[in-house]
């Protein structure tokens, strides 16, 4: 039975794809903070509609997430570096 839905899943290849970058993005992160090295530089930004959010790992360990819009991507990564 499992081997008869996971052909279906893959059977499309929208579905498929989008199921191997979701790993590839959960393996990306999984790299990243086994990383000790990687952790002292990770952030993230994004563009929503409103404007740029991001988020970086603070020097003790905890995250800082900015959630208010910043209006370019220069904006957010003075705030956050």
């Amino acid at each position: 039975m499992i081997d008869w839905l996971i052909n279906k899943l893959f059977w499309w290849a929208p579905v498929r794809e989008a199921i191997f970058a979701e790993v590839n993005l959960h393996n990306s992160i999984t790299r990243t903070v086994n990383d000790p090295e990687s952790m002292k530089i990770v952030s993230s930004f994004w563009d929503e509609e409103d404007g740029w959010r991001g988020w970086k790992v603070k020097d003790d360990g905890s995250y800082y997430f900015h959630d208010v819009p910043e209006k370019t991507l220069g904006d957010i990564m003075e705030v956050l570096v």
